[in-house]
């Protein structure tokens, strides 16, 4: 590696020209050893703060979203936002991984905050579904850093044993936020004299508290770093973009967007172009896709320096298995729940507040069920029955919702499956959390997390398109089935406000035919996402024991040893 260096300040800058293996410096990595504990507790602090500001943002959002995509009359197209959403942050969360060790964590922190509140502001002030669009990817580029760096953070600043118990804490507001939330959704929405673009108001405000919170003492902290390295006689390493190209695979992130958008959007849109999938143009995205997914794989093998996701991530078997239970738990998350909001409220004939109620037993237990799951790992040191028990907990919960979602089911028994398979999820995937980061050295915890990000984003992406497929092209045919006489197929897939609400009243014999249907196309959702369920349990048979105590301390021992070096090396 060839260099250049310059003395000065007891620091030597180093300008790297071969940036392959240059190490991240701990005032990138922010490094819990170079803060004092009130310090670290003031970051906790903000970064709870957050939490619930955040919280309140998405369960706001979500809750109401079901009730903005019907105002532009595009409900069966829904799963084409949280699709675009979540191929963009498949590409992006890797390169904020790399950004940060760049730039800094405050830095790339603070950029993701400018474009989350920017597509809030455009959400807010849309006129047609197509600017609503344009803000929800300005939001998702936002949203995509300030969890890929949430994430960062909570990995840098606490030791292994603690790390399950705080990712749990960062999700538990969500526990109580669909309680907060849910007085506000009806006066948001449907009532009398209602806006729905107070929604975005209140949410940018909230935001915007949330982000100021927590971008105060994350700076005050990476400038402290930065000192407290250079009076250390620690390198700082100035890198450019050339490096951070190299790390990012840019190329890489191209075919990987190109592949995944070609491929999993004409799944759901097929339905809405003439011909459906005999039309060229529809066959032309999804066969493009497949060649440019061809053309990722051989790049990533034949040519990349620095994949997307490395191979040996994929060559350890317990990073392996943790990764698989966060794809395949993601993608029965998306692909079972998508449609189940805007079905609670027609089969129910129950407004979007008391839809978000029913449904939200699974988002509410899941934070609850992480933070059990964290001090129990803490206490018995291990995680793998956790995973176990929670794959096996949740394949119950799904078995349990297909009798709670038949339209004269209990709300007790909708609520009770919910719960059951909520909380055996959340205890799976913080499990999943700690494996990852545990199975892999420090300085490789950015760079798993970056792919459980990415397999996070894609599994989602992969479910809403999937669910969007079978309720696109499903539910017609079941319609047909069903419903005796004639009807609007388009209204009746996308028009609640204006059609299905009112047909209770008009023609309850085709209500209840349309609800059957409906129905259908709910039970098959929810048997392919049990069948999703074999696959990840075989990935976490040969998945290895991790001592979480014994971990720490090697850790904090080649902390201090890398530490020692540095000061021999100033010296000399």
């Amino acid at each position: 590696m060839s260099y250049t260096e310059e003395k000065g300040d007891n620091v030597d800058v180093v300008d790297y020209v071969d940036h392959a293996d240059a190490p991240i410096p701990a005032s990138k990595i922010l490094d819990r050893s170079l803060f004092s504990r009130n310090e670290l507790r003031i970051l906790m602090g903000a970064i709870l703060v957050n939490a619930i500001c955040h919280s309140f943002e998405v369960t706001l959002m979500y809750s109401c979203i079901g009730y903005v995509i019907s105002v532009f009359e595009v409900i069966s197209l829904g799963s084409i936002l949280p699709t675009i959403l979540e191929i963009m942050a498949t590409a992006l969360v890797p390169f904020y991984a790399k950004f940060s060790d760049v730039v800094g964590r405050a830095q790339a922190l603070t950029i993701a905050m400018v474009f989350y509140l920017l597509g809030y502001t455009i959400q807010g002030t849309s006129k047609a579904f197509l600017q609503f669009a344009l803000g929800q990817i300005s939001y998702g580029v936002g949203s995509t850093g300030l969890l890929t760096m949430m994430q960062i953070l909570m990995a840098d600043t606490t030791r292994l044993v603690d790390r399950g118990i705080l990712f749990a804490m960062w999700d538990m507001p969500t526990a109580v936020m669909v309680f907060v939330i849910n007085p506000l959704i009806n006066p948001l929405t449907i009532n009398d004299g209602a806006n729905w673009r107070n929604i975005y108001i209140i949410i940018g405000v909230v935001a915007g508290f949330g982000a100021v919170a927590l971008l105060i003492p994350l700076w005050h902290l990476q400038k402290k770093a930065e000192r407290v390295t250079a009076s250390r006689g620690q390198k700082i390493l100035r890198k450019d973009i050339r490096w951070l190209l190299e790390e990012f695979d840019a190329v890489g992130a191209v075919l990987i967007t190109l592949g995944l958008s070609l491929t999993l959007l004409p799944i759901i849109i097929a339905k809405s172009h003439e011909g459906n999938w005999a039309n060229p143009k529809i066959l032309g995205m999804f066969f493009s896709g497949l060649i440019a997914l061809v053309l990722l794989v051989f790049w990533e093998v034949k040519y990349s320096k620095k994949p997307i996701m490395p191979m040996r991530i994929w060559t350890d078997r317990t990073t392996f298995g943790g990764l698989a239970v966060i794809f395949f738990f993601t993608v029965m998350n998306a692909f079972n729940y998508g449609y189940y909001g805007i079905y609670l409220v027609v089969s129910r004939n129950v407004d979007f507040a008391e839809s978000a109620l029913l449904e939200r037993g699974y988002q509410v237990i899941w934070p609850i069920a992480e933070l059990a799951t964290g001090l129990l790992m803490k206490r018995f040191n291990t995680y793998r029955p956790f995973i176990w028990a929670g794959i096996v907990i949740h394949t119950i919960g799904l078995g349990l919702q297909i009798p709670a979602r038949k339209p004269d089911s209990s709300e007790t028994l909708v609520v009770a499956a919910q719960v059951i398979a909520g909380g055996a999820a959340g205890m799976a995937n913080v499990a999943a959390i700690v494996a990852i980061t545990g199975s892999v050295a420090k300085a490789d915890v950015a760079t798993v997390i970056g792919a459980s990000r990415v397999l996070n984003s894609f599994g989602y992406a992969f479910g809403s398109a999937l669910s969007g497929g079978i309720w696109t092209q499903y539910l017609p045919a079941r319609l047909a089935k069903h419903i005796v006489g004639e009807y609007d197929e388009h209204k009746a897939m996308n028009s609640y406000l204006e059609y299905i609400r009112d047909m209770t009243v008009s023609d309850p014999v085709k209500k209840s035919q349309m609800v059957e249907a409906y129905a259908d196309s709910q039970m098959l959702l929810l048997i392919v996402a049990m069948c999703i369920a074999v696959p990840v349990a075989v990935a976490t048979f040969f998945m290895r024991d991790i001592d979480l105590h014994k971990k720490d301390a090697e850790e904090e021992a080649e902390r201090i040893n890398a530490e020692s070096e540095l000061r021999l090396e100033a010296k000399i």
